[in-house]
């Protein structure tokens, strides 16, 4: 309790520190551009330079709204023999000296001024690149069947989309998505990539090594790139947006909406998006941390395992059975001056069937196996509500973001199921989070104070009810809670191009757990206390940046007041070399000890499903892990050639050893003391390149993962190594003007083995995509898709699934457009392969939706 009522004395206290006035050396000026009509002059050319010489030492541009701003330390130059220079295409030069006052703004006014040029001939470039910021004419990659500028972005080289629909560049992920510079959507940027009209982006940006923090631009290095989509200028500052509706045979429907707005106060982007055609969008999945500062978040786990099976591979749109609704709105309102106050929320409803035959094969060691097969018929009722409220300033001496979130979903499946084990099994899982988290930062000089404060409380009530040959049903309920307080109080010092930082980390965390079957509730409450301090050096010479840093840490984990205690420290070091404009390196170690989990304490067995079960495990032992990570990115914009290529590995060892042990009608999974080691070792890469012959790029993926691991199985050890290597590979090209083809391909191969009796097995998919877009007129548009897939099914044996789809469109000139699509013309009805996972294999064959036809017609406005 004292804890606590200190924690609300020291954060105001810490605010209003950080609140004082700052005072430098810099020069530091401000100010806007008008015209004779006193309209604001974007791209303005703003120049810090001598007087005498004409030097340049800073340089700005004005952003849309006029502003501009420079900042540059002095040494031994004095202000008064500085000028600054506005020149703008279009208008006069004009130069001011630098006021004695240069904290109140400046307001420049530029005359018009007319230049006669020779006649010439204009041609934009594809990819342009300036400094660290590669940019893309979107123009330039969008084709005729193209309709959000997600689908420009799959075919721009050196950008990736994952089928999740996160984002890469180079390989990296992003650590910052925005709309015309602004952070509206936070981690969510789906929603723009998968609804905004690619004919209202003018070019993408990529910034290379973003630091998102102001304060921290020159100060601390990420290594992370960053996107930015700018907006044509006839889409801002109005409602800009689809309405699409439509439907079908057998009764389909679907119906979406998406309207957003971008003015300088106020920004909104808001989606509805309803059907049951299959099709379930990940735009709504959380890519970036919420916060521009990475935060160890808590997650509560689910131990009870019921849910419908999916088919991989061919996608929502053919295997899923569904009803859905979701929508999300999303704000930005400038407040002030210099703070965003930015609003999220979103629900989501939805209903999904699946029917499966598979059989599942254990490998248990000297060639004994067991097999269970089952059909399954699953139900699925998912909703979420979440909301979101965060008021937000990044300005270059001080930076504050406090971030309030609520969410609560549940999840309730029902599976009936025939076969070895027949049964009737129906689960409950509910989330409810609710946390605050307080960024506040405060540069003065050289020196940068923050102050980070998480708190948040969770829980996750579950049930499992299983009905097994017309027996009495058993019941399991599971209580599950946790409130943390996660504090982290930080100094860096610059001196020179070295940066010395040593955070100071407080967590506190306390955690309940009640399970009951038809024994009496089992209770278990835990508390941990964590104290790090995390010294580290950081230095930045020229285009290389070395990091090494270490956590000191005490933890104190205390279940049902059985308090042990660990310390130790975790070494990391990174190192970031831009070798050239076209290369760079990166190279990052770290070793650490790892903890006991406290998501495995709990006593008796637990039930997972109706066939699986796993054991509590309280613990104290600790083990030791070790990373490494290495790359090779090559870029040359004007040939549009990216490259990446990179190798990562890890080894673990642990004083525990999980295990596996068939007792009747269940598997009970648990963990026995003693030594495992576990090692990976994986091959990336990336190759991208545009081709002016194709109209179009082509993209290479390469993946190759080895692992070394060990399960216990009634009581035997069984070593195994395991070995997967995938290709995956596109092609986009502008065959013509008015037609478009798309290529993708996707190999993957595994082979696992046991160490004991050298046995293995393997498995082996091949998947093919082609599509093309026609425009026999301008007003008509025929798309054609052709998927195959190639599964083995067992060994040398495999099985060919062949989909087609098609689609006509016509496009009047009013923005409207009216569709009809048919897919799975050859209406297949069945879809299976085979997988397997530490020397566990499944076979799987799913029915997937019949032939459909969907009339939909679509307005842009």
């Amino acid at each position: 309790m004292n804890y606590i009522k200190s924690k609300y004395i020291i954060q105001p206290v810490v605010f209003l520190l950080f609140s004082f006035p700052v005072y430098s050396q810099s020069i530091h000026v401000t100010g806007k551009v008008i015209n004779e009509k006193k309209e604001a002059v974007e791209r303005v050319n703003v120049v810090l330079r001598h007087v005498t010489g004409g030097r340049i030492i800073a340089f700005a541009q004005t952003s849309e709204t006029g502003n501009f701003e420079l900042k540059k330390a002095l040494q031994g130059v004095s202000a008064d023999s500085l000028e600054l220079g506005f020149s703008c295409v279009g208008y006069a030069s004009q130069t001011c000296r630098i006021p004695p006052d240069n904290s109140q703004p400046l307001l420049v006014e530029l005359t018009s001024s007319t230049v006669a040029l020779r006649e010439v001939v204009v041609s934009a470039r594809s990819i342009m690149q300036r400094h660290d910021t590669v940019t893309y004419l979107v123009s330039s990659f969008s084709t005729v069947e193209d309709r959000t500028i997600g689908d420009v972005l799959k075919k721009i080289p050196g950008v990736e989309v994952l089928e999740s629909g996160e984002i890469k560049y180079q390989g990296q992920a992003l650590n910052k998505f925005y709309i015309d510079g602004s952070d509206l959507l936070g981690g969510r940027y789906g929603l723009a990539t998968n609804n905004i009209s690619h004919k209202d982006i003018a070019s993408v940006d990529i910034m290379e090594n973003h630091q998102p923090v102001k304060a921290l631009e020159d100060v601390v290095f990420t290594g992370s790139p960053a996107m930015n989509i700018k907006l044509k200028e006839d889409a801002k500052s109005r409602w800009a947006g689809t309405l699409k509706g439509g439907a079908g045979i057998p009764r389909l429907w679907n119906a979406e909406v998406f309207a957003m707005r971008f003015k300088p106060k106020i920004q909104s982007l808001n989606t509805y998006k309803g059907n049951n055609t299959g099709n379930e969008s990940f735009e709504m999945n959380m890519f970036i941390p919420t916060g521009d500062f990475i935060k160890t978040t808590t997650q509560l786990p689910s131990y009870i395992y019921v849910s419908p099976s999916l088919a991989s591979d061919i996608g929502s749109s053919r295997s899923t059975f569904n009803r859905t609704n979701n929508f999300t709105s999303n704000n930005l309102f400038k407040v002030g001056k210099n703070f965003d106050l930015i609003s999220e929320f979103t629900g989501s409803f939805e209903r999904r069937q699946s029917e499966q035959v598979s059989q599942t094969t254990y490998f248990l060691g000297d060639e004994q196996v067991s097999v269970e097969d089952k059909t399954e018929n699953a139900r699925d009722f998912k909703k979420a509500f979440t909301g979101k409220i965060s008021l937000k300033s990044n300005q270059p001496t001080y930076y504050l973001n406090n971030y309030l979130d609520f969410s609560y979903d549940r999840n309730d499946p029902s599976i009936d199921m025939l076969g070895s084990f027949p049964n009737s099994q129906r689960a409950g899982i509910k989330n409810r989070k609710v946390s605050n988290d307080l960024d506040i930062l405060r540069r003065i000089g050289e020196k940068v104070f923050t102050f980070r404060s998480g708190n948040a409380f969770l829980s996750k009530p579950q049930f499992l009810e299983i009905v097994k040959n017309g027996l009495p049903s058993v019941r399991e309920n599971i209580r599950l809670s946790t409130f943390y307080t996660d504090n982290t109080l930080d100094c860096s010092i610059m001196i020179g191009k070295i940066r010395v930082h040593s955070p100071v980390r407080l967590l506190y965390q306390y955690r309940q757990i009640e399970h009951e079957a038809d024994d009496p509730a089992n209770k278990l409450n835990t508390r941990k206390l964590k104290m790090d301090i995390s010294p580290g050096i950081e230095c930045n010479i020229n285009d290389l940046n070395i990091s090494l840093s270490g956590i000191l840490y005490y933890q104190a984990l205390s279940p049902e007041n059985r308090t042990h205690h660990f310390y130790g420290v975790n070494p990391r070091f990174s190192l970031n070399w831009i070798m050239s404009s076209r290369i760079t390196m990166r190279t990052y170690l770290s070793s650490s000890n790892d903890l006991p989990d406290e998501n495995l304490f709990y006593s008796g067995n637990m039930l997972n499903n109706y066939r699986n079960m796993t054991a509590g495990y309280i613990d104290f032992s600790t083990g030791k892990s070790a990373y490494f990570s290495t790359s090779m990115e090559y870029k040359d914009v004007l040939k549009t050639l990216f490259v990446n290529l990179g190798v990562s590995g890890s080894k673990k060892r642990q004083m525990k050893v999980p295990g596996q042990n068939f007792e009747g009608d269940y598997i009970l999974s648990y963990y026995s003391p003693g030594d495992m080691t576990t090692e990976m070792f994986s091959v990336y890469g990336s190759f991208s390149k545009g081709i002016e012959l194709i109209g179009g790029t082509v993209s290479l993926f390469p993946l190759y993962v080895h692992n070394r691991s060990s399960i216990l199985r009634n009581g035997i050890t069984l070593p195994y190594t395991s070995d997967s290597y995938s290709l995956r590979g596109n092609i986009n090209s502008k065959i013509s003007s008015n037609c478009n083809l798309t290529y993708q391909v996707s190999y993957g191969f595994s082979k696992h083995q046991m160490e004991v009796n050298r046995e293995y097995f393997s498995s082996g998919r091949l998947s093919e995509l082609l599509k093309i877009t026609y425009l026999p007129i301008k007003t008509l548009q025929i798309g054609y898709t052709f998927d195959h897939y190639c599964n083995e099914l067992s060994s040398n044996s495999y099985r060919h699934f062949f989909f087609s789809d098609v689609s006509i469109s016509y496009l009047p000139k009013n923005r409207w457009e009216f569709s009809c699509s048919v897919k799975n013309m050859f209406n297949k009805r069945y879809y299976s392969y085979f997988i397997e996972n530490e020397l566990t294999s499944f076979y799987r064959s799913y029915t997937i939706r019949p032939r459909n036809i969907l009339l939909s017609a679509t307005y842009r406005f």
